[in-house]
This record gives C-alpha cells, sequence and structure tokens, in this order.
C-alpha cells in the first residue's frame, strides 16, 4: 500500500478536523478583522462624541452667560449621552458653581454628585467632591460636610482641605482647630486664596 493517503482520506480528514475546528477558526479571523474595524471605529466613535459634546458644551457656556435654565437642557443631554467625556463633568461643575452663587444649595449639590458618581476623571471627581463639601456647610449639614472632608485627597488639593476643614471647625465653634487647619492651609495657599485663608485665620485672633 502506499504510504501516501488518498485524496478521498484527505477530505474526510479535512471534514473530521473542521467538524471539530472549524468554529474556533471562524471565530479566530472574526475577532482579527473585527479588532482591526472595531479599533478604527473606536477611534472614530470617540473623535465623533468629542466633538458632539464640545459643540454642546460651547451651547451650554453661551447659554448660561444669560440664563442657567437654559443652558440645563443641553448640561442633561451631555450627562445622558456624553457622560464619559470630560465637557459632561465641566459643565456640570459650571451648573453648580452658578447655583451656588444664587444661593440655590439642592441643585448645586445635585450637579456635583453626578460628577462624584459619573465622572471617569479622578480630578473632577476630588474637586467636585470638595465644591460638594461646601456645598453642604453653607446647607448647615456640617457632619456630612466633615465626612466628605475627611476622605483621602491628593497633596495638590491639601490647601483647599485644610481651608474647608477650618471652616467646619468654625461652624462648630472648635476654634484651636480652626486656627490649626488655617496655618496649614497657608503653608501652600497662593495668591488671593492664600490671602483670604490669612483673613479667616487673623479674625480668629491668637486664642488663649
Amino acid at each position: 500500500m502506499s504510504d501516501y493517503k488518498t485524496d478521498d482520506e484527505k477530505v474526510e480528514e479535512l471534514k473530521a478536523w473542521w467538524k471539530e475546528n472549524g468554529t474556533s477558526v471562524i471565530a479566530g479571523i472574526a475577532l482579527a478583522i473585527g479588532g482591526l474595524f472595531g479599533w478604527q471605529y473606536w477611534k472614530d466613535y470617540q473623535a465623533t462624541t468629542a466633538t458632539e459634546a464640545s459643540a454642546l458644551y460651547a451651547k451650554v457656556e453661551k447659554a448660561s452667560e444669560t440664563s442657567l435654565e437654559q443652558a440645563q437642557t443641553d448640561i442633561q443631554t451631555l450627562q445622558s449621552s456624553y457622560a464619559s467625556t470630560p465637557y459632561a463633568a465641566i459643565a456640570s461643575m459650571k451648573a453648580a458653581q452658578q447655583y451656588a452663587e444664587k444661593g440655590e444649595y439642592e441643585p448645586a449639590a445635585t450637579a456635583l454628585r453626578w460628577v462624584v458618581d459619573n465622572s471617569k476623571e479622578a480630578d473632577f471627581k476630588h474637586l467636585a467632591n470638595i465644591r460638594l463639601a461646601r456645598v453642604l456647610l453653607s446647607m448647615k449639614k456640617v457632619d456630612e460636610a466633615q465626612t466628605l472632608i475627611n476622605q483621602t485627597y491628593p497633596e495638590a488639593y491639601q490647601a483647599l482641605i485644610e481651608e474647608l476643614k477650618g471652616d467646619i471647625y468654625v461652624a462648630q465653634n472648635k476654634l484651636a482647630e480652626a486656627r490649626a487647619a488655617y496655618d496649614k492651609a497657608m503653608l501652600s495657599a497662593a495668591g488671593s486664596s492664600g490671602e483670604l485663608i490669612k483673613l479667616k485665620r487673623d479674625n480668629l485672633g491668637e486664642g488663649t
């Protein structure tokens, strides 16, 4: 007999092999092709999303100059459809700032909580938490503000943290602790921020 398989034997062997492994082969090819086109699609999608979010944020900025209420629809669209972009977080924090400046603390807190819960950027989360603590303090929710401010934050935020701790201690009438917190804040604060902290510290005197 020949040492070589006949064509029919080879065909039957190939059929058996394909029956056992064909699905895996097809899947592998599909993944390879899908990976190539998927990556390009993802890059295009990311670029399109960023462009759309940027344009929407520009509308928010323009509308918020005259009426924050007019900007709310676009902010909500950013939050629902473009939550992964930084524009959604920036727009939410801008809205929170404007609400807080008007003394409307509940919607300000809601906007900041959205950033904390949804932003992909750690820095936005940290800053939103700090601003939320300040808003809660303005709402006389001192314990909630203190809980937020006692979390761990990067060194870059320490001046803001210590200043806010000082404000919380003042609200609790813990003046010695407030002086110590303001002193720490002044070590790393700069510019007008440092001057404001110094003014708060000076208003407390030296104690007894």
